[in-house]
């Protein structure tokens, strides 16, 4: 998380509440939960009051890291 930059994404296999926590910390926008993890209602709950949109995909991280890629999302 060192090279997080504000109004990022997060990609990750982790659905734990403190996803939230550190997202919300970093100022991030969104994290996007991979391998069909899925965050418990309370997780969801807390991510709406700190405005963290929460997204979930089956696909792998490693898929969706490339997938963006080559849409041309970039860290700067």
């Amino acid at each position: 998380m060192a090279g997080a930059v504000k109004d990022g994404l997060w990609i990750t296999l982790q659905s734990h509440d403190n996803i939230v926590a550190v997202a919300a910390l970093l100022e991030l926008t969104a994290v996007i939960i991979t391998e069909d993890a899925q965050p418990d209602p309370a997780t969801v709950a807390r991510a709406n009051t700190k405005n963290i949109t929460l997204l979930s995909t089956p696909k792998s991280t490693f898929t969706v890291i490339g997938q963006l890629w080559s849409m041309g999302l970039r860290s700067e």
